[in-house]
């Protein structure tokens, strides 16, 4: 059940209203029925491997509560990581050493990544002391599996959300729902108006080998912004259903193109993987405090976790060392005053940096080194310019009447990404303008996300980690 099925945009209103109904007494209760009942949508296998982790995790959490072990901790660290690593390249094997394709879920359980970096954190987080109390299994469950978040983040910090939980229900909000909606209703025009047209030239172009020049440098960026789009409108969906329901989730992406830096990137893209990659493998590594040599190595370490977290694909590996060596290169020539630079420099950097992650984003996309290496050819063979100003464009997956709607779509995200970057948040400054601009802007969004809305539910990218 994706965000964008038809199941589930009948599933979440009526989970929402109903959560009014049962939020008194049976908060934690209601809460974790309606994440099972919308994660056994995946399949068996898939639930069964979510239970487990549910009781898994609650185990050991009243033991460390309790004793704060380290043997115990080691061995919970162990078991869960070893579970992801197992079942990933469980999957590997299967459609690489065997030639089986098999379906992703029989074997990988959606969101598997995303919730054992919470399980992971929950019970460091007790070991350390950092949490006194510890959930209760219930809570341990909501955690785990909570719907909004369950299958792609935002990774969620249990402390924090303990405190979601455990606070009073509030009452029915006209002000929450409504903001909840434009969460919502912005996540769903980034994915569906946006990412969805961009996937139309890069499927066609990644996939055509005959393809070289200025169409495949146009898929790479295109790329960058699918991703984009797909992903952070994936957490603006989370967060607005969980915002509607009175419970705070943490922002994920905070206008990452427009960063100066590989490192600034890193602190406004994917904010709640950068955050829990910092407190738990950074920082215990020894972070920047034993020299600039092991801080540099601590650093790639960070950054391979990182890859290997999103697959156990060489590619993987290779776009996370790929920005841990960028940082690290940063770090001996430039300074982090480049950020507070007169406009001209910031400028230069940002599309340097720009350019950076989109070159990253081939390994990212592609299977295998080989075809990553075969786009950059591709790309730099001259040639071929001429099919983007002729009727010519258009066979590269994205027809005239999608340019029309895709390009001002753009442009409307990119104008609210430059004016959060430079005000702050858009959505106060939003509900100031006047009833009647406000009402056309809903209208104008809604009806470009209706008109693109593909019933058969078609994945977020983040979905497959």
């Amino acid at each position: 059940m994706t965000f964008n099925s038809f199941y589930f945009l009948c599933f979440a209103p009526v989970v929402i209203l109903l959560y009014y109904v049962f939020a008194g007494r049976f908060k934690t209760i209601y809460l974790l029925a309606v994440s099972l009942l919308f994660y056994a949508f995946f399949g068996l296998p898939s639930f069964a491997v979510l239970c487990a982790m549910i009781a898994v995790t609650y185990l050991f959490a009243r033991h460390l509560s309790d004793h704060r072990s380290k043997p115990v901790f080691i061995a919970a660290i162990v078991l869960l990581a070893g579970l992801l690593i197992s079942i990933r390249f469980m999957d590997r094997a299967m459609n690489t050493w065997f030639g089986i394709t098999v379906p992703f879920t029989l074997f990988v359980p959606v969101g598997l990544s995303f919730f054992t970096l919470n399980a992971i954190g929950y019970l460091a987080d007790l070991y350390t002391g950092k949490m006194n109390r510890p959930l209760s299994l219930a809570e341990t469950g909501v955690f785990i599996s909570f719907f909004p978040t369950v299958t792609s983040g935002p990774i969620l910090r249990a402390g924090e959300f303990a405190h979601e939980l455990r606070k009073p229900a509030e009452r029915l909000s006209y002000d929450r729902i409504r903001n909840g909606f434009l969460l919502v209703l912005w996540g769903y025009f980034m994915k569906l108006v946006i990412a969805e047209r961009c996937a139309l030239v890069t499927g066609t172009v990644y996939g055509d080998e005959t393809l070289y020049g200025l169409p495949v440098l146009l898929a790479i960026f295109l790329y960058s912004i699918q991703i984009y789009a797909d992903f952070a409108g994936y957490s603006l969906i989370a967060r607005g259903i969980a915002y509607g329901m009175g419970i705070a989730v943490p922002e994920n992406f905070r206008q990452p193109y427009l960063s100066a830096s590989v490192k600034e990137f890193w602190r406004r893209w994917h904010m709640s993987l950068s955050a829990w990659l910092k407190d738990y493998v950074y920082i215990p590594l020894g972070g920047s405090h034993n020299g600039t040599a092991k801080t540099y190595r601590n650093l790639m370490i960070t950054f391979l976790v990182s890859g290997f977290w999103h697959g156990t694909g060489f590619t993987f590996l290779v776009w996370g060392a790929l920005h841990g060596i960028a940082q690290i290169v940063e770090g001996l020539l430039f300074k982090d005053s480049q950020a507070e630079a007169r406009f001209s420099s910031r400028l230069f950097h940002t599309v340097l940096t720009f350019v950076f992650v989109s070159c990253a984003w081939v390994f990212f996309r592609s299977w295998g080194v080989r075809e990553a290496i075969g786009i950059f050819a591709r790309a730099l063979h001259p040639g071929n310019a001429g099919i983007l100003f002729t009727d010519r464009l258009y066979t590269l997956g994205m027809d005239a009447r999608n340019l029309r709607i895709f390009v001002p779509a753009f442009l409307m995200m990119a104008g609210v990404d430059v004016l959060q970057y430079r005000h702050g948040d858009f959505m106060d400054r939003f509900l100031k303008q006047s009833i009647v601009l406000r009402i056309l802007a809903v209208w104008v969004i809604l009806i470009l996300v209706v008109f693109s809305l593909n019933l058969s539910g078609t994945e977020f990218i983040y979905m497959q980690f």
